[in-house]
């Protein structure tokens, strides 16, 4: 699933082609997106239908694109979440859509904004605010813009969960997500099973490597690991920075021992049993 830099990195993207362009059109294939659930047509055609794009920006793992009417007032947002396989690209109207594309909004120029997701764990909806939909008003600050090392101590110091788990929880840390986790406990030395509120002595240089780890991706333009493309088509080249993430079995850089995986909550955690002691 797409993470903060990788989401970020579509983002800016798509933000040059998408500057002041004018919305036209909406066409959907009819089928539902994440669990099934089919997208509010109408809402996303009130909010497009003689507008213009007047911001692409990104909030945690959600895609913001801001419109505005002819007057130049605010009409709210279309919100993405890419899910496993999601892909927001602009192509030209006369490009054959590829499989799976499920919505198209048209754009001046002869242009089409594409959602594609052969997966359909994706989602698209349309708010006056971003705060107006659930998933979005309780996120928890994002890391790279209203996070800190006291904030992030102050916020362990009341959990019980392990620190992994802490971490992955939206409601705690708005973006962050599996890889990216695994990659930044293991630059601070925290094991991933820790108890969050031991690991608050060690908050300022786990929100060092959270950001570290972060702007990297964002640097390297994200990781491929499967379906993930930015929003021009290509993939990302982040996968060779990773220090543990997909390496099990291979040496540590730090310490020469293995790198371990395990299952937490059905998902893979990669670490250093040596460099990470619990």
């Amino acid at each position: 699933m797409p993470e903060l830099p990788e989401v970020e990195t579509v983002v800016r993207s798509l933000r040059p082609r998408l500057r002041d362009a004018r919305l036209g059109t909406l066409s959907w294939s009819g089928l539902g997106l994440r669990l099934g659930r089919k997208p509010d047509i109408e809402a996303l055609r009130s909010i497009c239908r003689g507008g213009h794009v007047t911001a692409v920006r990104r909030k945690a793992k959600y895609i913001l694109v801001d419109v505005a009417g002819s007057t130049g007032k605010a009409r709210g947002s279309i919100i993405v979440h890419l899910g496993m396989s999601g892909r927001l690209r602009v192509m030209d109207a006369e490009d054959p859509r590829p499989a799976h594309t499920h919505l198209v909004f048209g754009l001046d120029g002869g242009r089409e904004l594409r959602f594609i997701d052969p997966r359909r764990f994706g989602w698209v909806a349309a708010a006056a605010t971003p705060e107006d939909l659930p998933e979005l008003a309780d996120l928890g600050p994002d890391p790279l813009a209203e996070l800190d090392g006291v904030r992030l101590g102050a916020a362990l110091a009341t959990s019980r969960a392990p620190i992994k788990a802490f971490l992955l929880d939206q409601r705690k840390v708005g973006g962050l997500g599996n890889i990216y986790v695994c990659e930044a406990l293991f630059r601070a030395g925290i094991h991933p099973r820790m108890p969050a509120r031991r690991a608050r002595g060690k908050a300022e240089p786990l929100y060092q490597a959270i950001r570290t780890v972060l702007e990297l991706g964002i640097n390297n333009r994200g990781t491929t690991l499967r379906d993930y493309v930015d929003g021009d088509g290509s993939a990302g080249g982040n996968t060779s920075a990773l220090l543990v993430y997909g390496r099990e079995g291979e040496n540590c850089g730090t310490c020469g021992g293995p790198i371990t995986r395990q299952i937490d909550a059905a998902r893979s955690t990669f670490f250093c049993r040596k460099c990470q002691r619990r």
